[in-house]
């Protein structure tokens, strides 16, 4: 372009300026955004570890004590890369997720080992070597039964399909992988640890004793509320009913959409003008649009493409935005303000948008509607477009193909041009040439070689009228007029003839407003769909809509499959049907917190919240192991069903606190969502901290009480019957 010398080197020097008449931009790149996400993911993990390790600290309040498990860490994560080096997998957003929710789980088992060995060196008195092969004896059951309960868990992510699968197939191995090894360190190297560095002190400093003291408060009335609960059942039973009703409520009342908008750092602007502009039309419109970008705040660079991969009656403006920590605005807030410039361009169609965050340039919803008569699609692609557009969440609803392109239909005459010696040919020949051009010649100049082009200059051929005036060499070389064979008739058609399934079919796309999520939008279309469309007619999604609607289905049966393989797997554990179902009454109060959370937060259930509904399953379990199968060996030696649980609970309380809290410590950076891009992930984040939270304070209730109710019920099934015989039988 002339006059933009030296534009390249201030593009590279990032101190581009746009003269008059020169369109400057950079291309964004999209790997700025990948690398810190990963290396803020990075922190994140390391953020997740420091608190686990204060968490240990407080409770156990022993240097040597909190190193052990502290050791855990590092050791299971190691190991981790390790599977994931043998399995192919890379190191990025996903993986790293997994990583941080396994840094709450891989301690899990070593403090419950660690625990158990420091109460037999603190409280029997038992040698540190005694106290770690007793301690880890008595404990290694319940240790393999939430290792296999997780793993049995994160199973059905693994074989995910479509695009929910290629999102958390590496999430769910990795995860499941670093919960083995963990189970792993567990059993072998925190035993050893705790034989050589733990050490019980004979005296304890204020510190020690004030928090003992308040940990002692707690057990005390923890005990007294149990005995409480054990004695009123069926209030504790009715409150867990009530509590479940409301996660039915907030399940029903939440938003559904695919996957959280995330602050990605760059946007896109689209335009489409009338159909048969020209390139120079289109171009015109699409730098009012990068006017409005470049003077955009937060935009730091731009660029724009005219026609190429799109038609040339459409053009899209890419926008780098500033670094996270540069700017006051998310990318929405700046579309927000950009948004209403773009919708008073007239004469295009302009609107901006983030992408999808699993990828593709397409708008969030692309609904389909099909029916094999062309004329009552025609017909019902008005009404549906006039229903569509009073949707008030749609953002500038359109539909495809439009029958909007001009186009000029020649109608041969044939009989008259037969009289003229004119043949289609000839008209079809001259037409091309002259509107289209011909290349009949080439030539070189300066070695470099050049087509030879002949065409109608544009003035000559900017209207229709123009057609008529043009001549035809008819029989003995005579010029025939065009309009003596041939009439130009204007009209308008179709794009392209769209299909769907091998059916006629056309697609209404849209963007969302803010607050507007996805399920809305298709519950809305379906309504509409409902109403408006003729008999024979069927709908379809695409997109970004197939996939929300599609991963929905995959979920839910994730969800129900996992549910079923965790208590086939707990019953061929436990030997019995009744005690894995006690287990399992932890899981629809989790469901409940996650839910709640999810309300009180304002988020959606999506991909994310609802893997997070899903690894609950395995999560809120293990308290419930623990408590469970102390029970059962309390029993086993010669204790009441009712002394047993209340026993259980009572030493027990302790590890299930500093197992629960670590685990809602790790996630809580997730649910804070302080990495930049983090905004999709909170919903998982919130989902474990809710649901660990509720699930942890309700079940250490009722799970005692349905064990004592279910093991009564069961002895009173085994109770042989009693046999009373009339007298006449005795006598007999």
């Amino acid at each position: 372009v002339e006059g933009a010398e030296g534009i390249g080197e201030e593009v590279a020097e990032g101190r581009a300026r746009r003269p008059p008449g020169i369109r400057v931009g950079t291309a964004f790149d999209s790997s700025v955004f990948v690398k810190r996400s990963v290396r803020e993911t990075l922190d994140t993990l390391g953020l997740a570890a420091v608190l686990v390790v204060i968490i240990i600290f407080v409770f156990l309040r022993n240097l040597r004590a909190t190193i052990i498990p502290g050791l855990a860490i590092p050791v299971s994560i190691i190991a981790a890369f390790g599977l994931m080096y043998v399995f192919g997998y890379t190191i990025n957003t996903f993986t790293l997720l997994a990583l941080i929710l396994a840094i709450g789980l891989v301690v899990d088992d070593a403090i419950v080992v660690l625990e158990n060995a420091y109460r037999h060196q603190e409280t029997m008195h038992d040698d540190p070597e005694m106290a770690a092969i007793t301690g880890t004896r008595e404990i290694a059951f319940a240790v393999i039964a939430t290792t296999v309960a997780l793993v049995a868990v994160f199973t059905p992510l693994a074989f995910l399909q479509g695009t929910t699968g290629r999102l958390f197939n590496e999430f769910g191995v990795t995860l499941a992988g670093a919960v083995v090894v963990s189970s792993f360190v567990a059993l072998t190297f925190i035993p050893m640890l705790c034989a050589k560095i733990l050490r019980v002190p004979t005296s304890h400093g204020r510190v020690f004793r004030f928090l003992e003291r308040g940990f002692n408060w707690l057990s005390d009335h923890y005990a007294t509320g149990l005995g409480w609960a054990i004695h009123h059942r069926w209030i504790v039973v009715g409150g867990s009913f009530m509590t479940i009703l409301l996660a039915l409520w907030s399940f029903n009342s939440l938003k559904r959409e695919f996957i959280p908008a995330e602050d990605r750092g760059w946007f896109m602007a689209l335009a489409t003008a009338p159909e048969g502009s020209t390139p120079d039309y289109t171009d015109k419109y699409i730098r009012q649009i990068e006017g409005i970008v470049g003077r955009a705040e937060g935009v730091n660079t731009y660029f724009a493409i005219t026609g190429g991969f799109v038609p040339v009656n459409q053009g899209i403006v890419f926008a780098n935005l500033d670094d996270w920590a540069d700017r006051s605005q998310t990318t929405q807030e700046i579309l927000d303000g950009i948004l209403p410039q773009l919708f008073g361009i007239p004469g295009v169609f302009a609107f901006a948008f983030t992408p999808s965050p699993v990828g593709g340039f397409g708008q969030p919803v692309q609904y389909v509607v099909k029916h094999p008569n062309a004329d009552s699609l025609t017909a019902a692609k008005e009404r549906f477009f006039r229903g569509a557009s009073q949707v008030p969440g749609l953002v500038r609803p359109d539909i495809s193909p439009k029958v909007n392109k001009p186009e000029l239909t020649i109608v041969y005459h044939r009989d008259r041009a037969e009289d003229l010696g004119v043949s289609v040919r000839d008209v079809g020949t001259t037409l091309e040439t002259m509107l289209g051009g011909r290349r009949v010649n080439t030539f070189t100049r300066q070695n470099k070689l050049y087509d030879v082009v002949v065409r109608m200059s544009p003035e000559d051929r900017a209207t229709p009228a123009d057609i008529s005036g043009l001549y035809i060499r008819g029989r003995g070389g005579e010029l025939i007029n065009l309009d003596q064979v041939a009439d130009v008739v204007e009209g308008v058609g179709p794009a392209s003839l769209a299909h769907h399934n091998r059916v006629r079919s056309f697609t209404l796309s849209a963007s969302l407003a803010p607050g507007f999520v996805l399920g809305e939008a298709i519950d809305s279309l379906d309504v509409i769909a409902a109403e408006v469309l003729p008999p024979g007619s069927a709908t379809a999604l695409a997109g970004e809509s197939r996939e929300y609607r599609d991963s929905s289905t995959a979920l839910y049966f994730a969800f129900i499959l996992a549910l079923i393989v965790t208590y086939m797997v707990l019953a061929a554990q436990f030997e019995s049907l009744v005690h894995p179902f006690t287990v399992l009454m932890a899981v629809p109060l989790a469901v409940t917190g996650a839910l709640v959370a999810l309300q009180i937060a304002g988020s959606t259930l999506n991909v994310y919240s609802q893997i997070g509904l899903i690894l609950l399953i395995g999560l809120s379990s293990k308290n419930s192991i623990l408590l469970v199968e102390f029970a059962n060996q309390l029993k086993a030696r010669g204790k009441d069903t009712i002394d047993a649980i209340q026993e259980a609970g009572r030493i027990r309380l302790r590890p299930i606190l500093m197992t629960a809290i670590s685990t809602v410590a790790a996630s809580t950076p997730i649910a804070l969502g302080i990495s930049a891009g983090s905004e999709s992930r909170i919903p998982l984040g919130l989902v474990i901290v809710g649901g660990i939270v509720v699930s942890t304070v309700l079940t250490l209730f009722l799970v005692p009480v349905v064990f004592v109710l279910l093991d009564t019920l069961h002895a009173r099934l085994s109770r042989p019957a009693k046999v009373t015989l009339e007298p006449a039988q005795e006598a007999q």
